[in-house]
């Protein structure tokens, strides 16, 4: 076996190395683009998930009327279902909202809880 013979074998086996890590590199540019769109994904469900709290937040301030308080209330807002609590003890009002989409593990979920009192001011 002469010398062209060997380098031609040392070419295949360089070739074959290149092409394997070529293919590595392609596999985890994949996999990390998968979770580059997974976390812009679950940003943006989390900001949805936040947003429909403070409206359903702003609709229970809105829906409050003299010293009573309304009653525990659901609502759907952009594919949230949103639920308010409300308590009311001497002039203030607590309100209790929870936002939430998709089920607890799944992709898709997010949940967001929000809480504000508000005083009633006596003229």
């Amino acid at each position: 076996m002469g010398l062209a013979a060997r380098q031609r074998g040392i070419s295949l086996v360089t070739a074959i190395f290149v092409l394997v890590v070529l293919g590595a590199l392609g596999g985890y540019m994949v996999s990390i683009s998968g979770s580059q769109h997974y976390t812009s994904l679950h940003a943006l469900q989390g900001a949805k998930a936040y947003h429909a709290a403070r409206s359903g937040l702003e609709w229970g301030i809105a829906s409050l009327s003299g010293d009573d308080c309304f009653a525990a209330t659901t609502l759907l807002i952009d594919d949230m279902q949103v639920s308010l609590a409300c308590e009311a003890a001497d002039g203030v009002f607590r309100l209790q909202v929870l936002a939430q989409s998709g089920t607890l593990g799944s992709a898709g979920f997010a949940a967001r809880q929000l809480e504000a009192s508000i005083s009633r001011d006596e003229p």
